[in-house]
């Protein structure tokens, strides 16, 4: 099986990810071990906090060791991404397309948690796609969905606005698997990620996650999970392989 991990904090000392070279290989290895072939480096932005020439040095710097030191193992290809918290008017800020994923036209987006989903942020997600050029994935969408506004994000979902991913962890999650399966069968869900930061805390738990949504939905259910994934990756490779 091929698949592309969208979601994961691996690059070592840059975020509330992998906290050294060491976790980043073991991260990548557990992966493998799940069927992951292909994964997407997303250390996190703040835009209130953090500065974006020493955000872009630093993660350069450890994607590029990180590279080197997988180069001759046999470990997931790693691209490089971002996960670009909300800011409001982020829609209309053309500075916003330099934290798209892999020269790609796809934007990984996190919302905050627990704020509203309001018409200012609609518009922003309507204007990422429309002014910017940029498809915008919602992560983690199982998160917001107490969140009032919830059903506006679905919205821009099934109109072809945003897709959406769920993290394999809410799939096999006690409270988040209802709504997973749920969201799924509704046609919301493009992509599953691991969103895994530790080896320990979060570790990424792609195949568990596969295999729950096989025996509860069916395995075309889950098929369809894993060709969206490689049809995504196969995109990523075309680009990635010009550069």
């Amino acid at each position: 099986m091929n698949f592309l991990d969208i979601h994961a904090h691996i690059l070592p000392e840059v975020d509330d990810g992998a906290r050294d070279m060491e976790t980043a290989i073991k991260l990548l290895e557990m992966l493998k071990e799940q069927g992951v072939t292909h994964v997407i480096a997303t250390p996190h932005f703040y835009p209130d906090t953090d500065n974006v020439e020493q955000f872009t040095e630093t993660v350069s710097k450890a994607y590029n060791e990180l590279k080197k030191e997988i180069e001759y193992k046999d470990l997931p290809t790693v691209y490089l991404g971002c996960e670009l918290r909300y800011f409001g008017g982020m829609g209309k800020s053309r500075a916003v397309k330099q934290f798209a994923i892999q020269n790609t036209n796809y934007l990984l987006l996190e919302l905050p948690y627990g704020a509203p989903i309001t018409k200012t942020v609609i518009s922003d997600i309507i204007d990422i796609k429309e002014v910017l050029g940029l498809t915008p994935i919602l992560a983690h969408i199982e998160r917001y969905s107490k969140v009032p506004g919830f059903k506006k994000l679905l919205k821009l979902i099934s109109d072809g606005v945003a897709l959406a991913h769920i993290n394999a962890g809410a799939v096999i999650s006690k409270e988040d698997a209802k709504l997973c399966e749920k969201l799924i069968k509704g046609g919301c869900i493009s992509y599953l990620a691991s969103d895994t930061h530790s080896v320990v805390n979060r570790p990424p738990y792609i195949k568990q996650a596969l295999d729950t949504i096989s025996s509860k939905l069916g395995r075309s259910a889950a098929n369809r999970l894993v060709i969206k994934s490689n049809r995504l990756s196969d995109e990523i490779e075309g680009i990635y392989e010009q550069y």
